[in-house]
């Protein structure tokens, strides 16, 4: 597979996380991994506008590979730290507003419901740092150790996948069991599955074939 076969899905996923509501004006970034090149959408692009034109490849240190006039995203640190330290084929970074909310008041998202065993399990809250830095890379990084998505404090959402579809599901995940957590809050304190609930959910998911878990086609 080639990088530039990437330029359209990469945009079609942007458009449609656009389209949900995931972010406000420019915020979000994405980026898919072939090889030693990333392509990424570019700095201060508003993701239900980007073009496939305006998409940017580089290679792991950062350095732009095609002339272009557009400079990556700010983000392109924890992109390419994350492809560093994970299997990762794709990312996808938005500000959803419920996850912005649960990262404002939480050190990790607790899996109030079976789905968050698409994600790993718990969701952890990395540390706030601002956009671009090293400090916030490091977080995100750590956030993520065998994980497929983290909230970002007072930011937004993180996740990896095979594709960028599954990283952008990831994040929907996340949206809506941040949606849960804040509903169930609001009326009481929310029971909490514990880890041998969501290891039998993967088990019997094993079983059964079920594709949105770990350790099946996504």
């Amino acid at each position: 597979m080639d990088i530039v076969d990437q330029r359209l899905p990469l945009c079609a996923a942007a458009h449609q996380l656009a389209a949900a509501g995931t972010s406000l004006s420019t915020g979000g970034n994405l980026s898919v991994r072939v090889g030693d090149r990333v392509l990424v959408t570019p700095s201060g692009a508003r993701l239900d506008a980007v073009q496939p034109d305006q998409l940017i490849v580089v290679d792991m240190d950062g350095a732009v590979i095609e002339e272009t006039r557009y400079r990556p995203t700010s983000e392109l640190r924890f992109h390419l730290d994350l492809y560093r330290s994970t299997s990762a084929s794709a990312i996808a970074h938005a500000h959803p507003m419920a996850s912005v909310a649960v990262s404002a008041i939480t050190e990790l998202l607790p899996p109030i419901h079976y789905d968050a065993a698409m994600v790993g399990g718990s969701v952890r809250v990395a540390p706030y740092a601002v956009f671009g830095s090293a400090e916030l890379s490091e977080g995100v990084v750590a956030a993520l150790f065998e994980r497929t998505a983290a909230l970002m404090r007072n930011h937004g959402s993180v996740a990896i996948g095979g594709n960028i579809e599954t990283a952008c599901e990831h994040l929907g995940v996340v949206e809506w069991l941040s949606e849960v957590y804040l509903k169930a809050l609001s009326a009481g304190s929310p029971a909490v599955l514990s880890d041998e609930h969501l290891t039998e959910v993967v088990a019997t998911a094993a079983r059964r074939s079920y594709r949105p878990f770990p350790g099946h086609d996504r």
